[in-house]
């Protein structure tokens, strides 16, 4: 097996063990929320209301919703994902398009940041516990909501783009 080929390897296992780490945890909070509420809706969609999101900072859930789920399991999803894209896609990209390398660092970045800061904000207003407080931040928080969605599914269709352009550049077919 090629040196090339190697590295491929091994950052597709990354990515796909970022996914079965997403996918566990989603499983984990899913059954944490299942009795009270249908999802993590805050970080899930865009379709709830004010009262919706004050009846969640202030129900039980709330300290579990903090920790474990956003602290210290999301954070660990978003590393794991955001970095095992960027890695994955920037280096495809370099042996592709090197010039276009750093899309692969910086789609992943605008994702991690965006859903690091809608996590704090999330843990923020379930600490305090105030429903007026996110009603207000609702807007806010759809915002952060919408840009993590937009940056996640651009990681992920760039990290799919980069390999299928590895797979099928010359060089790396010599495996």
């Amino acid at each position: 097996m090629s040196h090339q080929a190697l590295v491929t390897t091994i950052l597709a296992e990354l990515v796909v063990s970022a996914f079965g780490l997403f996918r566990w945890v989603g499983g984990y909070s899913d059954r944490v929320f299942a009795n009270r509420f249908r999802t993590r809706f805050p970080e899930k969609t865009l379709s709830y209301s004010g009262d919706q999101l004050g009846e969640l900072v202030q129900s039980d859930l709330r300290m579990k919703y903090v920790f474990p789920i956003l602290f210290p399991l999301d954070l660990i999803v978003m590393l794991a994902l955001a970095g095992a894209m960027g890695a994955a896609s920037s280096h495809w990209l370099n042996q592709i398009y090197p010039s276009a390398a750093w899309l692969g660092l910086v789609v992943p970045a605008v994702y991690l940041l965006s859903d690091l800061i809608e996590d704090c904000l999330l843990a923020w207003l379930l600490l305090h516990g105030d429903p007026h407080a996110a009603a207000r931040s609702i807007s806010v928080l759809k915002a952060i909501t919408t840009i993590k969605l937009v940056s996640v599914s651009a990681s992920i269709a760039l990290t799919a783009i980069a390999f299928v352009g590895w797979l099928f550049h010359s060089e790396s077919l010599a495996i």
